[in-house]
């Protein structure tokens, strides 16, 4: 007769886990209420093959333990009280006369508890939306990304945070995935902070259903791409954008002005006092002429001492009024090389772009406009005139 006996039942009852004592005829001896739980009924005086449909698989398993050994994680079917089958494991210990502690753990159960923590202990953002678009759910990271509480962003939709020139973009791959055209997407957009700074991120959206195809939610994993987009597409010398990140910029441009900026007299400088005297006159130009701009404004370096201005949601009074600001402020800087004063002005061309407009062609009026100031002498700010 086995030594185990029901005062068994006062440590096991302790356990938080579905636990259960078999005999060495494979009956239950001592059930945790855990495992009541698990079988939905009191696994007690019944045999292992009425708990789980493959128990020779857990006989097999442990014919050879030895006291004291034990087995972990033996894959097994379980049986519920009304037939229901899932997916268990079984971590087996053997005990004294042939008798085994058994700890069930549900398979499907702990894969959702794995799944939350890798959602909440993720190091990029996940947040999962309504159908509407609403912030149900987020982890630590999405909060941080956002730079807000939890409070601020569940219940509020998706597009209250995003960057308005990036709104469409999301509506439109959100219809196409409605249509079924596609079942995810991926994008690069901006999020707008509380203190107005925009957070760059890696987007990507999938819409879940459910096995009827019905909708369900959105799940969503964002990651910050600010830095490495900086790195990306700054010009290494003023830190401004380079040509490649501009002519970005300038597509996902709605409507605005351009500005095309040359320096008059640069070259004199350069061939003067050498590359270094150049590079320092464009660091510091380049920072003066960003301290005018507004945050949303875009200036760039598109080579040599040729800079460029998008002005976004602009008119063309007001792009000119910021044109004569910048021949001002360029020319108060000065410089000493090598001992003599030094300076330069700057001729500025202005385009707007309209909705529709190519942007290449925007480009090229401002830069037409820009040599027109710079023909009749620079220092001063020319307007394109469509015909």
């Amino acid at each position: 007769m086995s030594n185990v006996s029901p005062s068994s039942s006062v440590p096991l009852a302790l356990l938080p886990e579905a636990a259960v004592i078999l005999s060495a005829a494979r009956e239950v001896l001592v059930a945790s209420p855990p495992a009541q739980d698990m079988f939905r009924r009191d696994p007690v005086g019944l045999g292992l093959d009425q708990l789980v449909r493959d128990a020779h698989v857990l006989g097999a398993a442990v014919a050879e333990l030895a006291l004291g050994e034990h087995l972990p994680q033996v894959p097994l079917e379980g049986v519920r009280d009304d037939g229901t089958p899932f997916a268990i494991d079984a971590s087996v210990r053997a005990l004294e006369d042939g008798a085994l502690l058994c700890i069930f753990r549900e398979l499907q159960r702990f894969a959702h508890g794995a799944l939350d923590f890798a959602f909440d202990h993720a190091a990029v953002g996940m947040a999962l939306f309504n159908t509407d678009g609403e912030f149900v759910r987020i982890n630590g990271a999405m909060g941080t990304l956002l730079a807000r509480p939890d409070p601020e962003i569940l219940g509020r939709r998706d597009q209250e945070f995003t960057h308005p020139d990036d709104r469409q973009a999301d509506v439109d791959a959100a219809w196409r995935i409605l249509r079924g055209e596609m079942h995810n997407f991926h994008c690069e957009k901006r999020y707008v902070r509380p203190d107005g700074e925009h957070v760059w991120v890696l987007a990507n959206l999938t819409f879940v259903r459910d096995a009827h195809g019905r909708p369900v939610c959105w799940l969503g994993q964002f990651q910050d791409i600010t830095e490495l987009r900086r790195l990306a597409s700054r010009d290494p010398l003023t830190d401004t954008l380079n040509r490649r990140a501009f002519h970005v910029e300038l597509e996902r441009s709605p409507v605005g002005a351009l500005l095309m900026l040359d320096l008059d007299g640069f070259k004199d400088v350069n061939d003067a006092h050498g590359h270094e005297a150049g590079d320092e006159l464009l660091r510091v130009i380049a920072a003066a002429i960003a301290r005018r701009l507004r945050r949303d404004d875009v200036l760039a370096r598109l080579g040599g001492d040729e800079f460029a201005v998008l002005l976004p949601r602009c008119t063309i009074e007001e792009a000119a009024r910021v044109g004569s600001d910048l021949t001002a402020i360029v020319a108060e800087q000065r410089f000493v090389f090598d001992g003599v004063e030094r300076g330069v002005t700057a001729s500025i061309g202005i385009s707007l772009v309209e909705a529709g407009d190519v942007p290449a062609e925007a480009l090229a009026a401002a830069d037409r406009a820009m040599y027109s100031a710079k023909a009749v002498g620079g220092g001063r700010v020319r307007l394109h005139r469509a015909l």
